[in-house]
């Protein structure tokens, strides 16, 4: 037992026995009444000798509130414990917290009354306690601070994660009916979005024009522009029946083959995906590509999404003889990893090994479920109910394998994960993250807060059976178990699952999420700004076979994704009411991703290379940009050539995360040495420099250029040409629209006066040189890198 503080007065130390020889250990949880110290029935604070306090109603939707996040459940900040009635009496390192009967004396007042200015509660940078809500504490202690039996709060993260909005169930949401007067809605995401705006006293912006939409279409479903014939083709379509029109091209945009070059490269973000080791060496993974491939083809697939992730957790535990199945497991791989030879220290050793698989912990936490894990290595997490110790029991599940550049089925080379053999490896809760704290054996486990019904011993032998009708397992299947509760809707952590790839796939359509925290679904998250809509579409994902392209063509037919990024003439109020756009009342441009804008100008110079699949290739790198120490391997080629091979989509670029490719790192691509679930959008000068100034960008200019040239007569351009057509075509290919007669005249004015000034250098063809000024200047305008 604790010993109470010798400074104590010999009073105060009775009071407090004698309360403490009266006190009850009930653990139930009393539900909030909604009734708090703001909006009690009493005006002014109770006093001593007035109505007596209510705890329940009262005191402890104070303490909840500002006190639990660092003074209950597992964390005790200054050994105190504030949801226990008998750790609270018992008090903290420094004194009794509380005296009953007696507030003037109790450290907790003292601290939130701003007694102490050195250690004022709660701390700095969060709200102080009411003068009334620090009343309603006096007049409690000084009633005797009753407590009831059943009031103590044993784990109020996990109390609070019970009523979370992203950790319940899924509930069967209806769409709103549609009203009389709704000649705007589409289908049903449209009436969850006007009724808000209606709320707002808003209402929606005018439909984007057709050349507007086949851009957004086809830049948002394959990444790349579409060509002028596709264009008019699909102008003519609208004119008819602008839905019909909408409906067809979304339906053969999902069909074709660059789509999953695209989402592929979505996804790959989350799984950190890259062709090499990182860290000091960052030697080559030569085979890593087979799970680059694996995305792009499960995409266009449409491989039902609860079996993707199963994939990528245990393909090699569902279908061991297939391929692309242990390829998929690649998700585990993908982050920076390099195995320390034995010459190293063990302690060093050791930290490299559990770093990496913090990586594959973090990354299926905030990419899979959209929880943050990895604080929980060192100490429970201070926010969500995910404790060490569970931290430790998903540690074990991969405890027991590592990658492996290795043989896959087909005896084709390979890297993928695989568990050492079929013996699961002793797992520890290493407190502190000491990886010598080898005291507490932890066996498999999932999070509580997302569980219900069957233990993660259950899953595990469900896991044994089904994989006994294959034969002899080669693993221990926990990983497979892991896969079948995370997709499990009704008692694991598939309702979470569903509602994060929902949000994340919105979240491109729109620029930012319906959630905008996309990898944190959490109670300290942003909460969605539609949440009846949210649940919508997580039903209706599911109940459509988990289709991702279902999902599409759900938000890409509705009248909400096809609105004007323009104001609305008629109704200027939308950026006063709603400036951040959260109601949805207009479409906002979108900037492409490095790898968008590279393709586009490939495409629009006509020489994009459509290869797909197979080890990736190295562009071209200036020595100066392809400098880095302790490279082992072969390293980067110095004199990588600018030809067909290096001309196919940047998917298939060889990343190698110690060299950056230039044009990438100045717009925005991530280092990929951890998830990332939404790239920044700078503008810094930078990027201006790589459009003037990279060395493949003037020469896919000057490919756009001589394109331009070959459709007019004779094939060649002189300063006497006529500039128009072809200025037309540069305006229609770059923009899907023709230009305005003042972009005509500033055109011709700028590419004369280039060519005048290149043949006063005696450059050599100065009319040829002046157009691919021109188309260079094209690329650098934000009408080519941003999506109306």
């Amino acid at each position: 037992m604790k010993v109470l503080p010798l400074i104590l007065s010999f009073d105060r130390r009775i009071a407090v026995m004698a309360i403490g020889l009266g006190l009850l250990n009930g653990i139930a949880f009393a539900q909030d009444t909604g009734v708090t110290a703001e909006n009690s029935a009493a005006a002014q604070p109770p006093t001593t000798g007035s109505n007596p306090v209510d705890f329940v109603r009262q005191i402890q939707p104070i303490l909840r509130e500002n006190c639990y996040e660092c003074h209950a459940g597992t964390t005790e900040e200054g050994g105190l414990n504030l949801g226990i009635q008998a750790k609270t009496i018992l008090g903290g390192d420094s004194e009794a917290a509380i005296v009953p009967g007696v507030s003037d004396d109790s450290l907790l007042i003292e601290l939130v009354s701003g007694g102490d200015e050195d250690r004022m509660m709660p701390p700095d940078g969060n709200k102080p306690l009411t003068e009334q809500q620090i009343g309603l504490l006096r007049a409690w202690i000084d009633q005797g601070a009753h407590w009831p039996d059943d009031a103590n709060v044993v784990d109020p993260k996990l109390d609070r994660a019970k009523i979370h909005w992203a950790f319940q169930r899924l509930e069967q949401t209806k769409a709103p009916e549609l009203r009389p007067d709704d000649n705007w809605s589409k289908g049903p995401i449209d009436r969850f979005v006007l009724r808000r705006l209606d709320g707002a006293g808003l209402r929606p912006s005018q439909p984007a024009d057709a050349r507007k939409l086949v851009r957004r279409l086809y830049f948002d479903l394959t990444g790349l522009p579409p060509t002028t014939e596709q264009t008019i083709r699909f102008i003519r379509s609208h004119s008819k029946d602008p839905d019909k029109a909408v409906q067809n091209l979304v339906d053969q945009l999902l069909d074709s083959p660059r789509h999953g070059e695209r989402w592929g490269r979505h996804w790959l973000d989350v799984a950190r995906y890259a062709d090499s080791d990182g860290q000091e060496a960052d030697m080559d993974r030569p085979h890593a590509y087979h799970y680059r491939d694996f995305v792009i083809q499960a995409f266009n697939d449409d491989m039902p999404y609860d079996k993707f992730v199963r994939w990528q957790i245990a393909g090699d535990e569902f279908e061991p003889n297939d391929d692309v199945a242990v390829s998929a497991t690649g998700f585990l791989t993908s982050g920076p990893a390099f195995k320390l030879p034995d010459s190293f220290l063990e302690s060093e050793r050791l930290a490299n090994r559990y770093n990496e698989m913090d990586d594959v912990i973090s990354t299926l936490g905030s990419g899979l479920l959209g929880i943050t894990v990895a604080c929980a290595r060192c100490h429970d997490h201070k926010y969500d109910a995910f404790s060490a110790k569970e931290y430790y029991q998903l540690m074990g599940v991969f405890h027991s394998g590592d990658r492996v550049s290795a043989k896959l089925p087909s005896g084709k080379d390979g890297f993928f994960f695989q568990d050492f053999d079929a013996k699961r490896q002793t797992t520890w809760l290493f407190r502190r993250s000491d990886f010598y704290d080898r005291e507490i054996e932890v066996g498999i486990g999932f999070p509580a807060m997302l569980s219900s019904g069957p233990a993660a011993d259950d899953y595990w032998q469900k896991a044994k059976e089904a994989y006994g009708e294959i034969g002899e397992a080669r693993s221990t299947l926990q990983r497979r178990a892991l896969a079948d509760w995370i997709t499990d809707t009704k008692q694991g952590g598939g309702a979470l699952l569903a509602r994060v790839i929902v949000n994340r796939v919105w979240h491109h359509h729109f620029g930012k999420g319906l959630v905008r925290t996309t990898s944190d679904f959490g109670v300290n998250g942003d909460t969605p700004s539609h949440p009846q809509l949210l649940e919508y579409l997580t039903n209706d994902f599911i109940n459509s076979g988990w289709k991702i392209k279902s999902l599409h063509r759900n938000i890409l037919t509705s009248a909400v994704w096809q609105q004007a990024s323009t104001q609305d003439a008629a109704d200027q109020r939308g950026p006063e009411i709603d400036p951040a756009n959260d109601l949805l009342w207009r479409m906002i441009p979108q900037r492409l991703e490095a790898e968008a804008m590279r393709d586009a100008m490939l495409a629009v110079s006509d020489t994009l290379n459509l290869q797909a699949g197979g080890p990736g290739f190295k562009p071209y790198i200036s020595p100066e940009a392809n400098l880095a120490r302790n490279i082992q391997g072969e390293g980067y080629p110095k004199d990588a050539k600018d030809d067909a091979t290096t001309r196919r989509r940047s998917v298939y670029m060889f990343h190698k995360r110690l060299i950056p490719y230039p044009m990438f790192q100045a717009f925005d691509r991530p280092d990929l040495m951890t998830t990332c679930d939404r790239r920044q959008n700078t503008t810094v000068a930078p990027q201006a420099m790589v459009i003037l100034n990279d060395r493949f960008v003037r020469t896919v200019a000057g490919d756009f250029a001589n394109r331009l040239v070959k459709t007019q007569p004779g094939e060649s351009i002189s300063a006497k040409s006529d500039l128009r057509p072809i200025i037309e075509q540069a305006f229609e290919i770059s923009f899907a629209r023709r230009p305005t007669e003042r972009e005509i005249a500033t055109s011709i004015q700028f590419i004369e006066a280039q060519t005048k000034a290149r043949t006063a250098r005696s450059e050599q063809d100065p009319p040829i040189e002046a157009l691919t000024d021109f188309c260079q200047s094209l690329f650098g305008l934000n009408e080519f890198i941003y999506i109306d």
